[in-house]
């Protein structure tokens, strides 16, 4: 996993200093019936800072050699490395051996061995550099492996000359030629179960992705992938079968994979918690480090990641604590799946520490112990798969839940309109009803009339009050019918051309309305567009609420003109209305809204709402304002309507 060059690298390597100091380099001795042998203690080393120091150079500074204890950390440097180790086996022993060198992303590795001990010594090389036609014939068996024979019972010192820029952790061992096809074997076999996992991983994450339609699924196989590269590069795979004579590709894929681990799993946060909305900053710093990511990976063409790997490292240090923050959020804010997130994270630290301290600290463990970086991350994408199942299950029940809402909120409206409908038609036949009765008495009083009784004063006042009574009820049947057939049925009104000033006076005076409680200050040859009955419904109802709600002695102001911004007539009642606080005029368009500080006022509090569904079936529009003048308020109606283009169908507008 790579965790191990950036936390190993950096800070790992000071402690293995440290536990060097006191170790002393002996002859390392090979007992009898052992088949592997791990070389962690009696080595030496040398740093070649400019990297041009020959084998007859080294030797000469035998002095200059520094205990060390491996697995030694090293890498994203131009310095050569040089160690120095003595093999002396027992008698009886084995006498040929393999040397494996691992990790196998190794630039250059070159052993210099000296079985004669004659001062001549030999070289060797392996590394990702060298072709296939280049390797030593027992590199079939181990890619990064050299041959040794020793002949005899002798000590036997060699040199190995490490070099690469990219990050490693060096480790030795030692096996016979079984041991290393036995290894061999179960590597193979343990890398083909293991891409195989990978890509029924990445199977399933694409299936998801289409099923559910979330993107984090898809973006997690960056992941996955990144994960399935690095184990194909360090099995030899790629080495030894897919590009066995290409070193430059086989080069690419350590940093290839370790890009994509860390990309992935980045974009994979990015969209699980849509940082994006829900944390903002940090999203800055994940899109940053993608950014990192990037332009470390296009530095391998460059020939500079050396030098911008190490801060992708860095960076990828303090991601770590963020994507750790994010996930206790998500916890803490209940969000669906991240508490399974949270677990694989802590096994994937967890095991990752675990493994690198092991490897630094010479502990003798079992060798699964040491494929936690594999195992912890086949952890992580499981529970991450689990976080999305349970994130997708969550939303599919939200989604249920608001199904059955809105079928619930679909049958309370049927329900709502089948019960408005029930009460619009008890309405109408109550109103058809008193139709009947009000037409009798209408006849009988205009019957008097005709006839020209002689009755008395105070019973023709009774008679006049009567037939006033009658006109407003009349008035209040119709406004009623009127208001149950707009919405059952929306205005279609046939608007023709009239002239201003005439139709407000016909609806004063069929209202009765003394001349002195109006002014009217309208110009001659003005004007207006509208449908006669619908524009005199609508008058009568604004001027019918000026007369009742209208201070005493005060009069009614009607004006009219004709606007330029917009092309049409503006047509403006007002009058003074006494009240202690202010009107509040966008209600009294409401349906049923009457002024509770006046219940005298007779009407069902639809003349308002009648009057607004009218103009706006004329396309035009009712405004009404209130401004205090000398303790009292001027309430202004503003009625507008459109004007007619020349030659525009009447019937449409």
């Amino acid at each position: 996993m790579f965790i191990f060059p950036s936390v190993v690298t950096i800070l790992l390597s000071f402690i293995m200093s440290l536990a060097s100091l006191p170790a002393y380099a002996q002859n390392i001795v090979i007992g009898n019936d052992v088949s592997t042998l791990n070389l962690t203690q009696d080595i030496e080393y040398l740093v070649d800072k400019n990297g041009d120091l020959t084998l007859e150079d080294v030797l000469r500074k035998k002095n200059d050699f520094t205990a060390v204890t491996l697995p030694f950390g090293a890498g994203f440097s131009k310095d050569v490395h040089w160690f120095r180790f003595t093999l002396q086996r027992k008698q009886g022993s084995k006498k040929d051996w393999l040397l494996a060198v691992n990790p196998i992303y190794l630039d250059s590795v070159k052993l210099y061995t000296d079985l004669e001990a004659n001062g001549h010594y030999s070289e060797d090389e392996v590394g990702d550099l060298l072709p296939a036609s280049s390797r030593i014939s027992n590199s079939i068996l181990t890619l990064f492996s050299f041959p040794i024979a020793l002949a005899d019972t002798r000590p036997h010192t060699f040199y190995i000359r490490l070099q690469t820029e990219s990050s490693t952790l060096l480790q030795l061992t030692l096996k016979t030629k079984l041991a290393a096809e036995l290894e061999k074997s179960s590597s193979i076999l343990k890398s083909g179960i293991e891409i195989g996992g990978w890509l029924m991983l990445c199977f399933y994450a694409c299936v998801m992705s289409w099923l559910s339609r979330n993107n984090a699924y898809i973006l997690s196989c960056l992941y996955v992938v990144g994960c399935m590269i690095r184990r194909i590069h360090i099995s030899g795979i790629a080495a030894q079968y897919i590009f066995p004579n290409d070193p430059f590709l086989v080069s690419l894929l350590a940093p290839l994979g370790v890009c994509l681990m860390i990309s992935g799993i980045t974009v994979f946060f990015m969209a699980f918690f849509k940082t994006k909305s829900h944390f903002k900053k940090l999203h800055f710093f994940l899109k940053f480090e993608l950014g990192v990511v990037l332009v470390a990976f296009i530095s391998i063409f460059l020939g500079k990641y050396y030098l911008i790997a190490p801060f992708m490292f860095y960076s990828v240090i303090i991601l770590f604590p963020i994507l750790s923050f994010i996930i206790w959020r998500g916890v803490t804010l209940n969000i669906a799946g991240s508490r399974s997130l949270f677990w694989g994270f802590l096994i994937f630290f967890l095991l990752n520490g675990s493994a690198a301290i092991i490897t630094a600290s010479n502990i003798s463990t079992p060798p699964l112990l040491l494929e936690m970086p594999e195992l912890s991350s086949f952890i992580f994408i499981i529970l991450m798969y689990q976080g999305l199942y349970q994130h997708k299950k969550a939303e599919d029940n939200r989604n249920k839940n608001l199904e059955i809402k809105i079928k619930l909120a679909h049958k309370d409206t049927e329900m709502e309109k089948k019960l408005r409908v029930d009460q619009s038609n008890f309405m109408m036949l109550i109103t058809h009803e008193l139709k009947t009765p009000l037409t009798v008495i209408d006849s009988v009083l205009q019957t008097l009339d005709i006839e020209k009784i002689n009755i008395s004063p105070a019973l023709a006042d009774r008679h006049s009050l009567i037939k006033k009574s009658l006109d407003e009820l009349n008035s209040l049947i119709n406004t009623t019918l009127m208001t149950e057939h707009s919405e059952s049925k929306n205005f279609s009104p046939i608007p023709e051309k009239m002239d201003t000033y005439q139709s407000i006076h016909k609806v004063i005076t069929q209202l009765s309305i003394k001349e002195k409680e109006c002014l009217l200050k309208i110009p001659r040859k003005l004007n207006i567009y509208a449908d006669p009955s619908l524009l005199n419904l609508v008058l009568s109802n604004l001027l019918m609420n000026a007369v009742k709600y209208k201070t005493p002695h005060s009069v009614i102001l009607i004006t009219a003109t004709k606007t330029t911004h917009n092309n049409g007539t503006l047509i403006s009642l007002s009058n003074y209305y006494d009240s202690v606080k202010e009107p509040n005029t966008k209600n009294w368009f409401d349906k049923y809204y009457r002024q509770s500080d006046i219940p005298n006022i007779q009407g069902f509090g639809l003349g308002l709402y009648l009057v607004k569904a009218i103009i706006k079936a004329h396309s035009g529009y009712i405004e009404c304002h209130a401004k205090k003048e000398y303790n009292l308020w001027n309430i202004t109606f503003d009625v507008w309507l459109p004007s007619l283009e020349k030659d525009q169908d009447l019937s449409k507008i």
